[in-house]
């Protein structure tokens, strides 16, 4: 019963980023980033930003990677979930924020596998916005 329930929550919550996300894609090149960028295990995380501005940001698969999962995007205010499906290099998720953030605000991409009903945590990725020249 709690599988159930789980399984119910987090197809909500999916369904409810979905509905409600600024901007979500799946592409095939990753945007070129103002706010830099990294990977940490399969979470490749890119920030396009203007001071405290931060206009997008985008997820990638680690190169090489192959899973089936999701992504979570979150901080300054927004939190949102990709939908689950085959990742790989090349596919990226991108939320558009479109609103300036606290200074030392952190915006976080979180990878999850899906493996035999269970979740498996491929890295998560921070991007500390601060104010330019300080």
């Amino acid at each position: 019963m709690k599988r159930v329930i789980a399984r119910t929550r987090w197809a909500v919550r999916a369904a409810m980023a979905a509905a409600g996300t600024l901007a979500l894609c799946a592409a095939v090149a990753p945007p070129a980033s103002a706010g830099g960028g990294d990977c940490v295990g399969q979470t490749c995380l890119q920030v396009e930003r203007n001071g405290l501005y931060v206009a997008r940001a985008t997820v990638t698969p680690a190169p090489g990677a192959k899973f089936f999962g999701h992504y979570r995007l979150y901080g300054g205010g927004v939190d949102n979930t990709s939908a689950l499906q085959h990742w790989h290099e090349g596919l990226r998720y991108t939320v558009a924020w479109g609103r300036g953030v606290a200074d030392r605000t952190k915006i976080c991409a979180e990878g999850w596998e899906h493996v035999g009903g269970k979740l498996k945590p491929l890295g998560v990725k921070c991007v500390e916005i601060r104010k330019s020249g300080g």
